[in-house]
């Protein structure tokens, strides 16, 4: 099973611009965002908004992987 944190490129700029010291310059996003590779429909991946708190998160993404166990 695959977690991805999806966020909008506006969100994630802001968030990198915030950081201080990081490895990443904003400058590299648009060319990470141009490759990722989303999840696509036939894999066991769920997709959750990083514009969400944290804790709810954590939260839904544990109940889903708990729930692919069961």
């Amino acid at each position: 099973a695959f977690v991805f944190l999806d966020g909008s490129q506006s969100l994630l700029e802001q968030r990198i611009a915030a950081r201080k010291g990081h490895f990443m310059p904003p400058s590299l996003l648009a060319s990470q965002l141009a490759t990722l590779e989303r999840p696509g429909p036939g894999e066991r991946a769920r997709a959750f908004d990083i514009a969400r708190p944290v804790d709810d998160i954590v939260a839904e993404a544990s109940a889903w992987l708990l729930q692919l166990q069961a």
